[in-house]
């Protein structure tokens, strides 16, 4: 099949595209595209190239006007736009994009955007990962990409935080791009399979002695020049594997109906295949995938339905009343059949339970305080070895610290600040103690200056009343004493704001450097009662909360001027 390929002036060369500008018709060009400072900048775009028996959509364009980002602040705008474009004039488009220049096609306007390394080389194309914006009848097309290399700026940055945003964008465009971090502010060239338009593979016989016959049909694309020289040529490699391993990479073709049997000596586990033709490459690729070969279904059925009523806990927490559910246990329909029982499925168990069990080993958590039974009274040696292993692990987080160290905890205090706040080995970390132990006790004026010798300790002999009562005395004579030695790794300490009764932090959380770790107790009984230490899935939401409170308006310095 031959094609008159066009005369390119712009950036790039379109031969090496030659079997795109032949195996399509025409293109989409697909942008979402936000304006504010007075400027275009781009979101996410990419060309959606049409095989020859799909139709090209009609042009498309989010409303008549651009939408305003409500609550967000200033002229921010965002546009959505599909526009139809010759194979040829969307290809030049394109590597001009990966030269740099953007533009809104059909328009004069120049978009804004980073600048573009090609992945892989321009020309080519590769299978595999998932395209969260694909359309199902793409079937696991070929894509190409231009991959930004910077970060977005901070206006774009700053949509992450409009829930409204995110919202039109995921109706515009099909997804949230700021879900998908390797998709923002990329440009790709979709090319769907020119040939085929599916690929079928199921299960087409099971035999009384475990061997089966396994059916991969592809079905061929129908319009008038369909290259069947092309197709005559392409060739099939069959993958299974194992829970053992891999089993064999099986070379084959189609027949002219577009099928090929595979015979199975054994119950197929997993099957794939990869797809080539020797002029365009690799056309389709499916990794090994189980068979669904059993179904289990439940239907549970409402039988009542309770009006519950809350009584008021004072002031702050009124009545209220909500309405629950209960359903019946229903009994379990299966579909299909399992696996016989063989040396795989016995396998599979096995690696199951390997696998289980580095799960829990790796999980990023930690029960403080365990013990075997709760009814025989612990011995002081063995509630001390509990103490000493719970703060071990919390010490040995803090000691592998690579820029800073947060603790929040309404109780951290003088013995805590000795135990985990001077761990860090690494020089340079950043120890920042966020406490409400010094609000709860209600620091006087003038607590650290100079006072009568009743109220005010002396360097030699501090006051025991003054320890006792104001722990936020302590604190700071130790960090005074402390800080020749330290420098710039002296902690800091800030009180969280709220009053004793309304403090803003209820949990204990450990920050290091941008990982959050909750933790049940405080850090001055840990080990002492049973607790969990864990993991946070998101961090970024919780340090922004503790940023608040590292004002210069909360530290320890200033509360005690």
């Amino acid at each position: 099949m031959t094609s008159n390929i066009p005369e390119h002036d712009g950036v790039g060369d379109l031969q090496r595209w030659k079997h795109v500008l032949s195996d399509y018709h025409g293109a989409l060009v697909r942008l979402a595209t936000m304006r504010a400072n007075k400027n275009w900048y781009l979101l996410f775009g990419y060309i959606e190239l049409f095989p020859h028996d799909i139709p090209v959509p009609r042009p498309f364009c989010s409303d008549q006007h651009p939408w305003h980002v409500p609550g967000y602040g200033g002229d921010i705008t965002l546009a959505a736009s599909a526009n139809k474009m010759l194979v040829a004039d969307a290809l030049t488009w394109y590597e001009d994009a990966a030269e740099g220049h953007v533009t809104i096609p059909n328009s004069s306007s120049t978009l804004i955007a980073p600048s573009f390394s090609p992945e892989p080389t321009l020309g080519e194309f590769c299978i595999g990962n998932e395209i969260p914006f694909a359309a199902p009848w793409h079937d696991r097309p070929r894509v190409h990409r231009l991959v930004p290399m910077s970060s977005p700026g901070d206006d774009i940055v700053r949509l992450i935080e409009s829930e409204d945003a995110k919202s039109w964008l995921k109706e515009n465009i099909g997804f949230d791009p700021f879900q998908f971090e390797e998709w923002l502010g990329s440009i790709s060239l979709i090319a769907p399979d020119p040939l085929f338009s599916d690929v079928w593979i199921k299960i087409l016989e099971k035999k009384p002695d475990g061997s089966e016959k396994i059916l991969l049909q592809a079905h061929r694309r129908k319009f008038e020049t369909y290259p069947e020289d092309d197709v005559n040529k392409v060739s099939v490699v069959t993958l299974h594997e194992r829970p053992s391993g891999w089993k064999n990479a099986s070379p084959s073709s189609f027949d002219s109906d577009g099928i090929l049997i595979l015979n199975m000596p054994d119950p197929a586990w997993k099957v794939g295949y990869a797809i080539s033709c020797p002029t365009r490459g690799l056309l389709r690729m499916l990794p090994p995938s189980p068979f669904f070969r059993e179904i289990n279904t439940a239907i549970n059925i409402t039988n009542t339905t309770w009006d519950v009523s809350v009584p008021s806990g004072g002031r702050r927490k009124p009545e209220s009343s909500y309405r629950t559910n209960r359903i019946t246990h229903s009994s379990v329909v299966q579909v299909g059949g399992r696996f016989p029982i063989s040396g795989a499925t016995r396998l599979l168990q096995l690696q199951g339970a390997k696998e289980e069990r580095l799960r829990i080993a790796s999980a990023p958590q930690k029960l403080l305080g365990e013990r075997e039974t709760l009814f025989t009274e612990l011995t002081a040696p063995e509630r001390q070895q509990m103490r000493k292993d719970a703060e071990e692990y919390v010490g040995n987080l803090v000691a592998e610290a690579n820029r800073r160290v947060i603790f929040v905890d309404p109780h951290f205090c003088l013995r805590e600040l000795f135990n985990f706040a001077l761990r860090p080995r690494r020089e340079g970390v950043k120890v920042i103690i966020v406490t409400g132990l010094i609000c709860q006790n209600e620091m006087p004026p003038g607590l650290f200056s100079e006072g009568t010798p009743e109220t005010s300790p002396t360097e030699d002999k501090p006051s025991v009343e003054m320890d006792k009562f104001y722990p936020g005395y302590r604190i700071k004579k130790e960090l005074d004493r402390l800080r020749p030695q330290l420098g710039q790794g002296t902690p800091d300490v800030f009180i969280m704001p709220g009053g004793k009764d309304r403090l803003l932090f209820h949990d204990r959380f450990l920050v290091i450097d941008d990982l959050v770790w909750f933790c049940g107790p405080s850090f001055n009984e840990l080990g002492e009662r049973i607790g969990l230490i864990s993991q946070a899935h998101e961090s970024s939401a919780i340090i922004k909360v503790i940023e608040m409170v590292l004002d210069p308006r909360f530290s320890l310095e200033v509360e005690s001027i």
